[in-house]
């Protein structure tokens, strides 16, 4: 575990893509104090999403370069939970839970490290927010 000063973060597939195509987060990643780790659904977004060689090769040089957090069998079923609860809470349609689904595991696996996440969306996390605890930074 990271001394008091020193945390883990995992960033959200969105601040990859931002910065990737715009650079906007260059900076503010490179004077980062805190330790990055990468998500095992974050990678898999990356990689289905890309839509060039050089996306796909900066999905797999991440991969093989950060430590990666896997999802377990109690964030599936946490995750599960959380999902019941938005959609009894916002009446979501399934087409939107299942997009949410990967956001879950994201911000549970974030949680279960004492890592902070870091995301530019705001609007699924808040309402991931109402229904678990979990520490979010939004770019």
């Amino acid at each position: 575990m990271p001394s008091g000063k020193t945390r883990f973060a995992v960033y959200d597939s969105s601040i990859y893509i931002e910065n990737f195509r715009t650079g906007r987060f260059t900076r503010r990643l490179l004077e980062s104090t805190q330790i990055p780790r990468c998500s095992a659904v974050v990678l898999h977004e990356l990689q289905r999403g890309a839509r060039s060689r050089e996306e796909a090769a900066f999905a797999k040089a991440l991969a093989r370069n950060c430590p990666i957090l896997t999802p377990t069998e109690s964030h599936w079923n946490d995750a599960a939970e959380v999902l019941k609860a938005i959609r009894d809470r916002e009446r979501y349609e399934s087409v939107k839970l299942a997009s949410l689904a990967f956001d879950v595991l994201i911000a549970l696996s974030a949680r279960g490290i004492g890592a902070i996440l870091v995301t530019t969306n705001r609007t699924d996390f808040e309402a991931i927010r109402h229904r678990m605890k979990f520490e979010v930074a939004y770019w």
